[in-house]
């Protein structure tokens, strides 16, 4: 499955539930797709087997690496066709990965006989075809969490209709599939459990820090395609040159996996003299970044499927009470930043980009910038989502196992 150091969509979910598994009485062991030699990690109370590609960030330049651990596949004609480079144009999403994910698996079957269910989530859905085949094998429950959209209808039935566990995070998400099957799904068939934060993960971000000279942004970029990050430099050259102060003021730090296409619009609107932090490569820093900011702002383009979409990084920043903007069209993660007491500007409109960033150094340098009220994200803990997984998957066991003492999943 995602998981850190790997920053793909997915990699925070699935991190926060083992986290929170133990002090539950369950025992989570983690079969993970790709890792990072020398990571600094803090020691999970769990213990996660990494079964792609192992790099190092010696052998790596910035940009390979942002690439890498966002998913995205390596530049083509840019490296030579052997050593490293030729392991980081495979597909890091997993080619090959079922076949060794499937072999340790079985090791921690034998190992571990106590296991009572497995959690598998996709895209990528090579954790839910092993799932589907140790499932049958070892006659064990599923929780298949579809955080995205099946490629493949075959499997994406198997899953629907295996009776098992399945979950999503949107309501969103699950009305698709609803409408698709009429009449062969019912509600009872998909179980919603959101995303949301976890406040103890930011103890290890340290205190906020004060406010300093200059205003910190966070640009989060996702699903933006060249009119949509052409609109949105439009509209934040355009501030940036009807404000005298906004160069002096200012700092820009870009997030997500959109950070890979900005380079080219940096140059061409002479805005790299305001970026204050290169590619995030890391987890922990990325939080660390949005935290500290000033304030955090969604860029979400126009794709197809964006209207059903929120990045898993607002859900952190909503309990980091950083004060929030986006940039995006409707959809859902508009209506949750409206939610929240964010400010939006549509995706299209150069005008009220360039408005929406004129208010907000207005405000904060008048000291009025307003923080996310707590009561408007309370019930985005993830405690409350880990509930609602824990009752889908007690449904699934035997009531008398399903009270033991400790658990393994």
């Amino acid at each position: 499955m995602n998981f850190p150091p790997m920053m793909t969509e997915g990699s925070s979910r699935a991190f926060k539930f083992a986290s929170s598994m133990p002090s539950l009485g369950w025992e989570p062991v983690i079969i993970a797709f790709h890792t990072i030699s020398g990571t600094e990690v803090e020691q999970w109370p769990f213990d996660v087997h990494y079964v792609g590609l192992e790099v190092s960030p010696s052998e790596l330049s910035t940009e390979q690496l942002f690439r890498f651990v966002h998913g995205l596949p390596q530049k083509r004609l840019s490296f030579p066709k052997l050593g490293v480079n030729a392991r980081l144009n495979a597909d890091v999403r997993g080619s090959g990965w079922k076949k060794d994910a499937g072999t340790i698996a079985e090791q921690i079957l034998r190992d571990n006989p106590d296991i009572e269910m497995i959690y598998a989530q996709g895209p990528p859905f090579a954790p839910h075809r092993l799932a589907l085949e140790l499932s049958e094998k070892h006659h064990l429950p599923v929780v298949f969490d579809c955080i995205g959209p099946f490629d493949d209808d075959k499997l994406e039935m198997m899953i629907m209709f295996s009776g098992h566990c399945v979950v999503m995070p949107t309501r969103e998400k699950k009305e698709v599939f609803l409408r698709k099957y009429r009449g062969k799904l019912v509600h009872d068939d998909i179980t919603i459990v959101r995303n949301g934060f976890d406040p103890e993960a930011f103890q290890a971000l340290g205190a906020k820090q004060e406010r300093g000279s200059l205003m910190h942004w966070v640009f989060h970029i996702e699903m933006a395609g060249e009119k949509d990050l052409k609109a949105f430099f439009s509209g934040l050259s355009s501030f940036v040159e009807s404000q005298p102060v906004a160069r002096e003021a200012i700092s820009l730090t870009f997030t997500g996996r959109g950070y890979a296409g900005i380079g080219l619009y940096l140059k061409k609107y002479g805005l790299d003299d305001l970026v204050g932090a290169d590619a995030v490569c890391s987890h922990l820093e990325e939080l660390r970044l949005c935290r500290h900011a000033d304030m955090f702002c969604v860029v979400l383009g126009r794709d197809k499927g964006s209207d059903g979409y929120v990045p898993e990084r607002l859900y952190d920043v909503l309990g980091m009470n950083t004060p929030l903007a986006g940039v995006l069209p409707e959809g859902l993660t508009r209506q949750l930043l409206l939610d929240t007491g964010g400010k939006v500007a549509s995706i299209d409109s150069t005008g009220e980009i360039s408005g929406l960033l004129q208010d907000a150094l207005y405000l904060w340098r008048s000291g009025q910038l307003p923080p996310v009220a707590e009561s408007a994200v309370d019930k985005y803990r993830i405690r409350s989502a880990i509930q609602e997984l824990l009752r889908e998957m007690a449904t699934k066991l035997p009531l008398a196992r399903a009270q033991g003492d400790e658990r393994q999943l």
